[in-house]
């Protein structure tokens, strides 16, 4: 197990937390640390980055890093600000595994942005990440995205490149291909795009799907009580 154990990140975070921050993993089965403290192997080689700022909607960050969790994928949350902890659309605080100039040596199956505003903005404006998804676009590699970010981030970026996407009502009619836009989540190739936090579920168990396969989605959205209909999306 000892040779498992992750490196300690220094940062600046509040006292009255205590918190490790995992930083690279080289070995196939990823370690973890659970609430109370103890690690967690993660079986699978599936690796996922979620990049959050201040103003990225909280629930779709969450959700997305919790299903994807569940279902064995490492997932590295990082912090696009200058400290990992950022404050999120609704006030929620949440503290980032990394910065996200930690990450840029690392590859991932699949980036996946929330969306939330001026979180959005703040995803889009990061050299570091626009590195990143550039580099997964150039290694056909997944990219996904939901609620703003389809359109603030990866439409800016010439990143969906005519590709069918949907996101959120507010945003999805600046999109350059409007032909999917009612849709809870679109696949196009190597792109998955949803619309916002209530279906956020279906596009985290997605995400899942295309990972690993539809029966690990279905072993995942059991013990979670997803309603039915759910699987319509995947």
């Amino acid at each position: 197990m000892a040779a498992c154990l992750p490196d300690v990140a220094s940062r600046s975070i509040p006292s009255r937390r205590n918190f490790l921050a995992p930083r690279h993993f080289t070995a196939r089965q990823h370690c973890v640390r659970s609430r109370r403290g103890s690690l967690l192997i993660m079986s699978s080689n599936k690796t996922c980055l979620v990049p959050i700022a201040n103003g990225s909607e909280e629930m779709e960050a969450v959700i997305v890093a919790d299903v994807l969790r569940r279902a064995q994928c490492h997932v590295t949350i990082a912090s696009v600000e200058k400290q990992v902890m950022v404050e999120c659309s609704r006030g929620v605080h949440i503290v980032a595994d990394v910065l996200i100039e930690d990450c840029l040596q690392e590859e991932y199956d699949v980036v996946v942005l929330p969306g939330g505003m001026p979180g959005a903005e703040h995803l889009r404006d990061n050299p570091h990440l626009a590195d990143i998804l550039a580099r997964q676009r150039a290694n056909d590699k997944h990219i996904a995205a939901i609620c703003a970010a389809p359109q603030v981030v990866l439409d800016a970026q010439g990143l969906l490149d005519g590709r069918k996407a949907t996101a959120h009502p507010a945003f999805s009619d600046k999109l350059s291909n409007t032909d999917s836009v009612s849709a809870r989540v679109v696949i196009d190739n190597k792109v998955i795009t949803s619309r916002g936090p209530g279906t956020a579920f279906e596009f985290a168990l997605c995400l899942v799907k295309m990972l690993f396969d539809e029966a690990k989605a279905e072993e995942v959205a059991g013990p979670m009580v997803m309603y039915d209909g759910w699987k319509s999306s995947l």
